[in-house]
């Protein structure tokens, strides 16, 4: 970390700490890529020095003049200047693993609870969803890469409440590519989250198909949680009526053969495309047979082909720019035979993500893993030495990644969480 003033802020820099606390602010968090004037000028108006994150930031930025010398530097030769100086990816990766599990088990149960309020007929609140996805939208902002990769980490039977927390986390991430203003990003994060609340009034039999062999009868009762989420949604005091229009919107596609409406293009709201693209996703990385599941690569491909038919065309495009070519959560084998998986992507190298080596170029699986950022290992003249050469099938890896990550990196995970 670097300590800097602010009017040295620049485009690319990654601002991880104010020097006053972020409720004090109009930001909804702390740890954000600086990506337009707009945002230095707010930073100016609140702080004075910010704190950067050199790793998160572009490569492209110099930061030696903002480094004290060794001559002034009262750090003894050898010693970090911060606790996370000297870490190495891996160990910086297990705490951010941490704090991503925690968040993603406090949201599950917070979820679980309003569900079931939802089942019973009970009072809610907005105070008390907005509760539920303050702490994915503070880890998404402050390192969304850990919680991506949770996200993979499906239920062993699919349920509501885990598929709409990687919708939230996903959605929320996309969001903040977008730009969207602060009351916009809470307003997808918290319909991402409830888009599929009518689930709550459909038959357990019927959800536990996971959409697969329904009778028509079946059909018709499980495509009725749209219109029963948005009603429920709007008896709710104050709930935005975007929160209620994707819960009842979010299953319509632009060419008009969605449902519940047959809404076309310009129809569908525009936070009901997104969590369209969203949830295809998810269902196709995450999906409740694994033999049915797709990479990640695979996915957004499969995604792309239905542009303009299912998917608002420029909103799938920039879906693809803000998760790369290689999203986290995708094992790839390396130009040198060894399998990982990719944990960490920065916006200006989508080619050579972070990588976690599980497997050497012999097959051996690594005891403990390896963690590598590829754009850092190359060669004297600059050249990438490490590369990926391909994208492998989750269900071509021959070893539960859920459970070897929880063992290799000491993650505390809920029981019923697992890797695809």
């Amino acid at each position: 970390m670097i300590d800097i003033d602010t009017k040295d802020l620049k485009i690319g820099m990654y601002v991880s700490h104010l020097d006053r606390p972020w409720l004090e602010t109009s930001f909804l968090f702390q740890g954000f890529l600086v990506e337009n004037d707009n945002q230095i000028e707010q930073v100016r108006r609140v702080s004075k020095t910010v704190k950067i994150d050199e790793e998160k930031s572009l490569q492209s930025l110099s930061f030696e003049p903002f480094k004290p010398s060794t001559a002034k530097s009262k750090v003894a030769v050898g010693q970090p200047s911060n606790p996370k100086a000297g870490q190495s990816n891996k160990q910086r990766f297990e705490e951010e693993m941490a704090k991503a599990c925690e968040v993603y088990d406090e949201t599950s149960v917070s979820l679980h609870k309003v569900l079931n309020n939802f089942r019973l007929n009970n009072y809610i609140t907005l105070p008390e969803i907005k509760s539920c996805v303050q702490g994915v939208m503070k880890s998404v902002m402050r390192n969304p890469n850990t919680l991506l990769l949770l996200s993979h980490m499906r239920s062993k039977r699919p349920d509501t409440v885990t598929h709409s927390i990687n919708i939230c986390i996903f959605s929320t991430l996309f969001g903040r590519y977008l730009q969207l203003s602060e009351e916009q990003l809470l307003q997808l994060s918290i319909a991402a989250l409830m888009h599929d609340v009518g689930e709550a009034k459909v038959p357990k039999p019927v959800l536990d198909k996971f959409n697969v062999g329904l009778t028509p009868e079946e059909k018709m009762l499980l495509e009725q949680h749209t219109q029963q989420g948005a009603e429920m949604l709007r008896k709710i005091p104050e709930i935005p009526a975007e929160v209620a229009e994707v819960a009842y919107s979010h299953h319509e596609r632009v060419d008009g053969q969605g449902y519940p409406r047959g809404l076309k293009g310009a129809e569908i709201s525009f936070m009901s495309k997104i969590i369209a693209i969203v949830d295809a996703y998810e269902k196709e990385t995450n999906a409740a047979n694994i033999k049915s599941q797709l990479s990640c690569s695979d996915a957004l491909k499969a995604i792309y082909a239905m542009r303009e038919t299912s998917f608002d065309s420029e909103l799938v495009e920039s879906f693809i720019k803000c998760l790369g070519i290689y999203p986290v959560g995708t094992v790839v084998q390396l130009n040198n035979g060894s399998t990982g998986i990719v944990i960490g992507m920065r916006p200006d190298q989508h080619l050579l993500p972070t990588v976690m080596v599980i497997r050497d170029h012999t097959g051996e699986i690594k005891q403990p893993p390896q963690v590598i950022n590829l754009d850092r290992f190359r060669d004297h003249e600059g050249k990438p030495l490490l590369m990926i050469s391909k994208v492998i099938q989750p269900n071509e890896v021959d070893i539960d990644l859920g459970e070897y990550i929880v063992r290799e990196l000491g993650a505390s995970l809920s029981p019923h969480l697992k890797l695809a």
